[in-house]
């Protein structure tokens, strides 16, 4: 199922075809909101989606990917100590996360942290990130 037609389903439960419940599980569940950021920041509305994946991970404190995204929002959105803050605490949670590595080492070149932006690449080629990709 794409994307937006499950946006657009969960929209219409919502708005008051749904019942009670379904709009209680929807809304406390962070797959919910990590998919209704996704949406958002494809169109380049970081502001929006940065609000969806700060909800993610609110409600799931140990959700990764929602992390990660939620530091690619603010990276883009050039909030780069905000963006770092969301990398570490991803990092923290599975220090395998190649994407979190290289997305840190993008993160501390803005911040003007060479060195440690040059370690973070290393470690996320040793995980498998073979190829810089700019944000």
């Amino acid at each position: 199922m794409n994307l937006a037609l499950l946006a657009a389903l969960i929209m219409v439960l919502l708005l008051g075809l749904g019942a009670v419940a379904v709009r209680r599980f929807v809304l406390k569940n962070s797959d919910f909101w990590m998919a209704m950021g996704l949406i958002p920041s494809d169109r380049k509305s970081y502001e929006k989606a940065l609000y969806c994946f700060g909800k993610a991970v609110e409600i799931y404190p140990f959700y990764v990917y929602a992390w990660g995204n939620k530091g690619l929002s603010l990276y883009r959105l050039g909030r780069y100590d905000e963006a770092l803050r969301c990398y570490e605490e991803a990092l923290l949670q599975n220090s395998r996360f190649g994407e979190g590595w290289h997305n840190k080492g993008l993160v501390l070149q803005k911040l003007g942290r060479e060195d440690e932006a040059e370690e973070a690449f290393l470690i996320a080629e040793n995980l498998g990130i073979k190829e810089a990709r700019p944000l």
